[in-house]
């Protein structure tokens, strides 16, 4: 192994271990000796990887980012384009069971926890979101007669809902650890996209 492919290699355990670490406990309650315990990298290891733990953090909501969006792609399928909305919400909600709605979304608790407070952060997180409202737009725009939206509402404003409802949903299941909250927000997009 190339010393290229150990560092690589590193980093990729740091930030998948992190990333554990902050959809647990959030970034503010993380410090840098929780991440060097969890990883059992040394500290000037880490320091030589990610200067501060704020690019340690960018760096796992960078790398999260790159997964949603590939994970988001693959997600929608189906042979309308409200089936495929339809099918990426349920593919988004059987990751969350499968997790046992641990954690909850990395996105959502960041947003709550450090838009405010960090432009960095929220770039980053304003970037997933309008991404993932776009992925739905995009879909809904080119929805015809196969569809039968049951709402007035144009492709963008619904977009929008569908994303705030999935998080919601989210959020609301991470609290009880009852899948039907999120199941209950699904229900509902579904109505709204006539399937």
């Amino acid at each position: 192994m190339t010393l290229t492919e150990k560092s690589k290699k590193t980093q990729d355990h740091v930030l998948k271990t992190t990333r554990s670490i902050l959809m647990a406990n959030g970034f503010h309650n993380t410090t840098i000796n929780d991440i060097i315990k969890a990883t059992g990298v040394k500290k000037g290891n880490l320091y030589y990887h990610f200067p501060s733990k704020e690019e340690i953090g960018l760096a796992v909501l960078e790398d999260a980012k790159e997964e949603f969006f590939t994970f988001l792609a693959q997600s929608l399928q189906g042979d309308s384009p409200c089936a495929k909305v339809a099918n990426s919400c349920q593919t988004i909600i059987a990751a969350q069971k499968k997790q046992i709605f641990a954690g909850g979304c990395l996105f959502g608790n960041a947003a709550l926890e450090m838009s405010d407070s960090n432009p960095r952060f929220a770039a980053v997180l304003q970037e997933v979101f309008a991404r993932w409202v776009g992925e739905i737009d995009a879909q809904l725009s080119l929805a015809g007669p196969d569809c039968s939206l049951n709402t007035n509402l144009s492709p963008s404003l619904l977009a929008k809902a569908i994303v705030a409802t999935i998080e919601g949903g989210i959020m609301m299941s991470r609290v009880s650890k009852d899948p039907a909250d999120l199941e209950d927000c699904l229900a509902v997009i579904k109505a709204i996209l006539g399937k």
